[in-house]
């Protein structure tokens, strides 16, 4: 008697990556689609990330990848996305054969969070950005594409203006000690700076008004932020809408199957509410 076959396998790779809500929506999805296939977790800590994930094009059939990996994911494939090449990272990967070909989900997933919070149109919209650093990337390629009027504030104003000269030329930088005068005038606030993980505290802002203040991490990481954003009268939305719009867009290119949202972010709204 023959054996049945595997499932094909999926991860999200990542140091640390136990707190992946990624597990719980893409193996949602798989059983809705009836997909044979399996997603998990895989704690990478590796001095050559690239060439492990290279080496894992022998065991999985894609791959979303997190921080601090994902530059390595865009070196370790053997061909790429237009947006991949231009943010500069890769957080999905399709397996061709035994090579990776890498993608960038993260500027979908984040174009969804900014309609889901600020309306359709995005252009002319005025965005202030805190933080200039990986997580910041897509956002800059998804905020110049959609013709916003994009402020980068960051604490080395210097790489503020680095990010801004590659991606988005005509953007205004400044530093974190402007972000209070700043954000009196922005039609929304953006924040991709890690200041949950560090224990710095978000600057003073501007009284919100209403307005929406968008943060790119969720559950314990985002929860300062978003309090003192809620405190000084601003809409404050966690970045859980855009895990889901980037998990979608990789289970697109994976399956061809388009997922449903809705159910994936009430699963992960849940989940948060219970590790809380």
């Amino acid at each position: 008697m023959k054996n049945s076959p595997e499932p094909a396998r999926y991860a999200v790779v990542g140091d640390p990556v136990a707190h992946s809500l990624s597990p719980l929506i893409h193996n949602a999805w798989m059983h809705e689609a009836g997909l044979d296939a399996h997603y998990e977790r895989v704690h990478l800590k590796s001095e050559n990330a690239a060439a492990d994930i290279h080496d894992m094009a022998r065991a999985y059939s894609g791959l979303n990848v997190t921080l601090p990996h994902k530059i390595a994911a865009l070196e370790a494939s053997a061909n790429s996305s237009p947006e991949a090449r231009i943010v500069g990272a890769a957080n999905t990967l399709v397996r061709n054969g035994e090579a990776w070909t890498a993608h960038n989900t993260d500027v979908a997933g984040f174009e969804m969070a900014m309609r889901a919070v600020a309306g359709e149109k995005l252009r002319n919209l005025r965005v202030l950005l805190v933080g200039a650093g990986g997580a910041a990337r897509a956002v800059v390629v998804a905020l110049n594409r959609a013709g916003a009027h994009l402020t980068i504030a960051n604490r080395s104003p210097v790489n503020a203006a680095a990010l801004a000269n590659e991606l988005a030329p005509h953007a205004v930088t400044a530093e974190l000690s402007d972000v209070e005068t700043l954000s009196a005038s922005a039609d929304i606030i953006v924040n991709a700076a890690s200041l949950g993980h560090t224990g710095a505290s978000l600057p003073q802002l501007a009284w919100g008004q209403g307005r929406p203040f968008l943060d790119l991490s969720y559950g314990k990481a985002a929860a300062p932020a978003l309090q003192a954003a809620a405190d000084a009268g601003w809409a404050a939305h966690d970045g859980l809408t855009m895990l889901v719009g980037q998990a979608a867009a990789a289970f697109q290119l994976w399956f061809a199957v388009s997922p449903d949202h809705a159910s994936a972010l009430e699963a992960c709204r849940a989940a948060v509410a219970a590790r809380a």
